[in-house]
């Protein structure tokens, strides 16, 4: 698939957050608040589940999390590389392209045996910190390397692949919860390769902007936030039916229009979906 360019804005006021949990009438369930840091603890303590980048977290702030029986799960990039990241020099070289929205990170050539140590290894840091799961974003690495990346190569799509592959069966035996966001075009060739597949053993599928998008080209306040066109909509809803055969479903929406709202609770209150919706583009708190 395209990739969704969803953090094109730097910022947007008062941002306005609903996490539903499928099972309960409490509005906090899922809170997906991958921008948060240290000063925002204490609104993290309103949710059920918060998906969070533990790094910008203090040991004290994450036992918080515990004490309240908050389930935590750390975000983990799978296959791109933040120059901000304290292993950045020691990955940078095996980068195949910019990751365009974002100026501060590059897809990784993630058939290198090297970075899929990495994985594995920040994953048990995580969970040393006290994260029970993992949110691991950026599978649609697949896709740029089998068919944006200019020089890409049979071999080379190959091995991005099989990094995937092998990166995902090894955090299945973690002993922790993963959340898998979208990575449709990886979903697609691996769910046809294989019967069995890791992908059967991840525990909640996420997937940004099935009904709400937003653009960096906005027209007066409130315009950024539009409704997500039909035929990207109906691509997203095969791989949620796809998904939602052994996972959970969690929907990230960014949307302000109260009939969009509505259109996302309707339709994860029929199908049984946990959604989390927000106008902050950054995902903050």
């Amino acid at each position: 698939m395209k990739k969704i360019l969803l953090f094109l804005i730097p910022f947007i006021a008062s941002p306005m957050l609903i996490g539903c949990n499928k099972n309960e009438s409490n509005n906090n369930g899922y809170g997906v608040l991958l921008g948060a840091n240290e000063e925002d603890i204490d609104k993290l303590l309103d949710y059920k589940s918060v998906c969070i980048d533990l790094d910008e977290f203090s040991q004290e702030s994450i036992q918080k999390l515990k004490n309240k029986n908050i389930e935590i799960y750390a975000y983990l990039s799978i296959g791109s590389l933040e120059d901000y990241r304290s292993y950045y020099e020691e990955f940078k070289d095996i980068t195949f392209m910019p990751y365009i929205g974002w100026g501060h990170e590059r897809w990784v050539d993630v058939s290198h045996i090297e970075w899929q140590s990495h994985i594995s290894s920040e994953a048990d840091r995580l969970k040393t910190m006290g994260a029970d799961g993992i949110f691991m974003d950026n599978f649609d690495v697949y896709y740029f390397a089998s068919e944006v990346y200019e020089e890409r190569t049979a071999e080379f799509i190959e091995g991005v692949y099989q990094g995937c592959y092998n990166m995902l069966d090894d955090l299945t035996k973690k002993d922790m919860k993963l959340m898998m966001n979208s990575g449709t075009d990886f979903i697609s060739r691996c769910k046809v390769v294989d019967e069995e597949t890791p992908i059967d053993k991840v525990d909640v599928y996420a997937q940004e902007a099935v009904f709400s998008m937003f653009t960096d080209v906005c027209i007066g306040e409130g315009n950024c936030f539009q409704k997500q066109v039909k035929s990207e909509q109906d691509y997203l809803m095969e791989y949620i039916d796809i998904m939602s055969d052994t996972a959970d479903i969690l929907l990230i929406e960014y949307a302000i229009d109260k009939q969009v709202i509505k259109e996302i609770k309707d339709y994860c209150n029929k199908n049984n979906f946990y959604y989390y919706i927000t106008n902050s583009s950054n995902l903050d708190a």
